[in-house]
This record gives structure tokens, C-alpha cells and sequence, in this order.
């Protein structure tokens, strides 16, 4: 009898431990940037709002910005670096929703 009533009390002792560990439903990410960045921005008005060196042909900064853009979504986003005209870039989505 105090066995039972041993394990009884280990059971429901551990009860709200495992209500606790479960894990929240997943919420995929938010199509957005974090507070420090700026966008999400198009390719084309990333190159407006910070113009790259004139010496640097479109067609490659076209193929640098899409180096970044880890969903295919065309849209970046952008703060300024600590020595202008230096810029950050990151995609406006941490991981690739479509699991590739």
C-alpha cells in the first residue's frame, strides 16, 4: 500500500514538469526585419536607398543582393555599417519556409 501510494505521488508530482516541456505551437516566421534593420526592400529600392560604388556593374550587384535572399522573395533587409557607405544585409525571413 505505501508503494503504491509512493509511485502515486511521484506521478503526480511530475505531472506539471512534463505540462511545462512541452513545446508551443510552432508559428512560422514573420515575412519582416529586425528593429536595427531597415525593409524589407526590393533588390531595386535597396539600390536607391544605398547606392553601391558606380564602378561595380548592376548586373552583379543584382547577383550579390540575390546571393543574400535565402527564399527567393527578392526582398532584403538593410542597415547601415559602422563606416558608410558599408552596408549589412540579411534576408527578411531567418529560415527558408519551403524547408529546402
Amino acid at each position: 500500500m505505501k508503494t503504491r501510494r509512493l509511485v502515486m505521488a511521484s506521478i503526480l508530482a511530475c505531472l506539471p514538469i512534463a505540462a511545462a516541456v512541452t513545446p508551443a505551437a510552432a508559428i512560422p516566421p514573420a515575412r519582416g526585419c529586425p528593429p536595427a534593420f531597415v525593409g524589407p526592400l526590393g533588390f531595386e529600392e535597396l539600390i536607391l536607398a544605398f547606392p553601391p560604388p558606380p564602378e561595380i556593374p548592376h548586373d552583379d550587384v543584382i547577383a550579390i543582393l540575390d546571393s543574400f535572399d535565402k527564399n527567393n522573395d527578392d526582398q532584403l533587409c538593410v542597415r547601415a555599417g559602422p563606416h558608410p557607405p558599408e552596408i549589412n544585409i540579411i534576408d527578411n525571413v531567418a529560415n527558408n519556409p519551403s524547408g529546402s
